[in-house]
C-alpha cells in the first residue's frame, strides 16, 4: 500500500548508503487515558498510541494537531471503536473512518494536512531541525468527520517528534562557492558521506540530512538556488558547483572515502543522476521522483552542455486553489528530437536507487525511471534498483512524514461539496455534477450507490481510470465520463437496462468490449479515443437503439477521413446501418436519396 511507501523507501535509502530515543509513556490520569510511546522520539521512528478506560465498544475520534513554524495549523482524525475491555490500540485496531481507514499505527502522523481554516495543499515540512515538532493527540466522544467540530474531549497527550539528536553537530557551510549545512553524527567517525538535495522549491532544506546524521551518515544539505548569495531563480546549472561540494565532503576528516553518495528529490534527483554520471567522486545515488533527462535549465560541465527539456505552457493546468498540474507539459524524453537532453547514465559506475510513486501527478517519474533503466540494460548494466509504489505521489519523504495533501478527491468528498453548494441531498437529486474536481477524482467508489434517483451524472474532467460501482443507479439515463483516463468499457453492465446516453470522449479506449450490454443506448459520444480497427467498430452494431455517434479523432476515423470525409461516412454507416447521425452530421441513406430523385 502507498501508505508504507515512504517508510520502505527511507529504509532502502539508508541501506543503499550503508547504515531512537528510549521510549517514554505519556498518560493522563482519569477515567480515560491516552498513551503515546515514546513521548519524545525521532520523526522517522514509530510511536505507539493506545487509549484505555473507554466503555466496551465505545466510538471515539482520535485527533492530532500541529502548528508549524509559521503558526499554520495541521490536523488529522480517525474513528475507532473500543474493544470489549474498553481499549483502542492503533497498532492492531482498524480506523473506521476519518482521514484514513484500516490498521495504520502511524496514520495520525502521515495524514496530517492543513486544518479547515488554513489554505489547502501546504506541506507540513519542519523548519528548524533543532526544535521538535510538537503534536497534540486528543480523544473525543463519538465520531466527528474531518473539518467538523469534534465531540467532548475525553483525554489528551502531547508528544515531540525530533529531526535530530542533541549529539548531532550542525555546521553552516560557506566553503568557496558552496553553501549549505553539514550534519555530523556523534563520535570520531569515519562516517559515509551523503549530499542531500531537494527540488525546484529552492532554499536550504535540512530535515532529511539531519535525520540521516542520526543514522550514522555525514550528511550535507546542499542548496543550489534561492539561498544566501546563490542565484535567486533557477538558471543554467554548472556541475562544477556540485563537484566542489563532493570534494569538500571527501576532504572532511570525519568522512570515509573513497566516494560519497547523493540523494535527491525532483530536480535534485535529476542532478543526482548527473553527478553519478560525470563526477568520479560520487559512487551511489538515490533518485526520488526524478527525470532521466535534463529539464528546463541547461546543465554545463566543462565544455559539455546538456540543454533542458522544454515545458509546453499551454498544457499546464492551474486550479482555482493555485495547484499546478504539469503532468502533460514536459517534453517527451523518448522523442528523438530531445535526445540531446538525455543524461548518459550508462557512463556511471556506481549504483542507482530509483524511487517513484505510480500516481505522481507532478510529472511522469515512473516512466522516466523506466527510460533510465532501459538505457542501462541496453548497455549491459544492472547497477540499479527500482522501488515503485502504487498510489504514491511525487513527494516521498522519510518514514511517517505527512503526505502531500493534494490527494485525489473521493466520491464521498465530492458529493459533500455538491450538497453544500446546491442545498440538496445527492440521494434525492435527479442530476448530479461532479466534473472537474480539484484535486481530481480518481476512483468511482461505492459512494455512488447513494444516487438512487440520479438520471444524469457527470464525472468528466477528472482522472478516473475504471468504470465501477454503478449498481445503485437504477434510474441513470445519461452518464458523462469525458476527459478521464478510462481504458475500457467494462463496468457498464449495472446500468445496461436504463442508460440512453454515454459521453466518454477524450479517454484511452481502444477496445469496445462491454458495450453490448447497453440495450437502450441511443447516443454515444466517444471522440478522441484510441479505436483503430473495424473489428472493434462493428461491435457498435450490437446496440439495437444506437442512432447518434461521435467518433471523430479516433485513429480509425482519421485514417479514412484523411482523403475523403465521405469514405469514412460510407464505411462506418455500412457497418452500423441504424445510425441517423455521425459526427454531428445527419446520415443520408442512399435509398432515401434515390427516392427523392423520382
Amino acid at each position: 500500500m502507498w501508505r508504507g511507501a515512504a517508510t520502505r523507501a527511507w529504509d532502502a535509502c539508508l541501506e543503499r548508503f550503508g547504515r531512537g530515543v528510549p521510549p517514554k509513556s505519556c498518560r493522563r490520569r482519569g477515567v480515560v487515558t491516552v498513551s503515546v510511546s515514546p513521548a519524545a522520539g525521532l520523526a522517522d521512528q514509530p510511536a505507539r498510541i493506545a487509549v484505555w478506560g473507554l466503555a466496551p465498544s465505545q466510538e471515539v475520534t482520535l485527533r492530532a494537531l500541529v502548528a508549524n513554524g509559521h503558526g499554520r495549523l495541521f490536523d488529522s482524525c480517525a474513528h475507532y471503536q473500543a474493544d470489549t475491555q474498553g481499549k483502542v490500540d492503533l497498532a492492531k485496531d482498524p480506523s473506521q473512518g476519518g482521514d484514513y481507514t484500516g490498521v495504520e499505527p502511524m496514520g495520525l502522523f502521515w495524514s496530517l494536512s492543513p486544518a479547515a481554516m488554513e489554505k489547502p495543499y501546504h506541506r507540513l515540512d519542519p523548519g528548524r531541525v533543532k526544535t521538535p515538532m510538537k503534536v497534540d493527540v486528543s480523544v473525543h466522544q463519538g465520531y466527528s468527520p474531518p473539518a467538523a467540530l469534534p465531540g467532548r474531549v475525553l483525554a489528551s497527550a502531547s508528544i515531540e517528534r525530533w529531526f535530530t539528536l542533541s549529539e548531532v553537530r550542525r555546521i553552516r557551510l560557506k566553503e568557496g562557492v558552496v553553501r549549505g549545512s553539514l550534519f555530523l553524527p556523534p563520535g570520531n567517525g569515519l562516517f559515509p558521506g551523503v549530499i542531500d538535495m531537494f527540488g525546484d522549491e529552492g532554499g536550504l532544506v535540512e530535515f532529511r540530512s539531519s535525520l540521516l546524521a542520526t543514522h550514522g551518515f555525514a550528511a550535507l544539505s546542499l542548496p543550489y538556488f534561492r539561498f544566501e548569495d546563490l542565484p535567486q531563480v533557477m538558471e543554467d546549472f554548472h556541475l562544477e558547483y556540485f563537484q566542489e561540494a563532493a570534494r569538500f565532503l571527501l576532504r572532511h576528516p570525519k568522512v570515509k572515502g573513497p566516494g560519497v553518495g547523493v540523494v535527491g528529490t525532483g530536480k535534485g534527483a535529476e542532478l543526482a543522476c548527473s553527478m553519478m554520471t560525470f563526477l568520479p567522486e560520487v559512487v551511489a545515488a538515490v533518485c526520488i521522483s526524478g527525470c532521466s533527462s535534463i529539464t528546463s535549465s541547461a546543465l554545463h560541465y566543462g565544455k559539455l552542455t546538456l540543454p533542458g527539456l522544454c515545458f509546453n505552457m499551454s498544457k499546464i493546468r492551474i486550479s482555482k486553489d493555485g495547484v499546478f498540474d504539469i503532468y502533460e507539459a514536459l517534453g517527451d524524453p523518448k522523442d528523438p528530437a530531445n535526445s540531446h537532453c538525455r543524461i548518459p547514465i550508462e557512463k556511471a559506475e556506481g549504483h542507482f536507487l530509483f524511487v517513484v510513486g505510480e500516481d505522481d501527478r507532478y510529472w511522469k517519474s515512473s516512466l522516466y525511471a523506466e527510460i533510465a533503466i532501459e538505457c542501462l540494460r541496453q548497455h549491459g548494466k544492472d547497477n540499479f534498483t527500482l522501488l515503485r509504489y502504487p498510489g504514491a505521489g511525487h513527494q516521498i519523504n522519510p518514514a511517517f512524514s505527512p503526505v502531500c495533501p493534494a490527494k485525489a478527491t473521493t466520491i464521498k468528498e465530492a458529493l459533500a461539496k455538491w450538497e453544500e453548494k446546491n442545498g440538496q441531498k445527492p440521494s434525492e437529486a435527479k442530476e448530479v455534477k461532479l466534473y472537474a474536481q480539484v484535486p481530481p477524482i480518481e476512483k468511482m467508489d461505492a459512494s455512488l450507490s447513494s444516487l438512487v434517483n440520479c438520471e444524469k451524472l457527470s464525472l468528466s474532467t477528472n482522472c478516473i481510470e475504471k468504470i465501477a460501482n454503478l449498481n445503485g443507479l437504477k434510474n441513470l439515463r445519461i452518464l458523462s465520463l469525458g476527459r478521464n483516463n478510462i481504458k475500457n468499457l467494462n463496468g457498464l453492465e449495472a446500468v445496461g437496462d436504463t442508460l440512453e446516453e454515454l459521453w466518454i470522449s477524450y479517454n484511452l479506449i481502444e477496445k469496445l468490449r462491454g458495450l453490448h450490454v447497453m440495450k437502450k443506448l441511443k447516443i454515444l459520444y466517444m471522440s478522441n479515443n484510441l479505436v483503430k480497427d473495424w473489428a472493434e467498430f462493428v461491435r457498435l452494431a450490437e446496440l439495437p437503439l444506437l442512432e447518434d455517434l461521435v467518433f471523430v479523432g479516433n485513429p480509425l476515423e482519421e485514417k479514412y477521413s484523411a482523403d475523403s470525409q465521405s469514405a469514412w461516412v460510407e464505411e462506418a454507416t455500412k457497418r452500423v446501418p441504424r445510425l441517423k447521425k455521425l459526427d454531428g452530421i445527419p446520415v443520408i441513406k442512399q435509398e432515401e436519396g434515390d427516392e427523392g430523385e423520382n
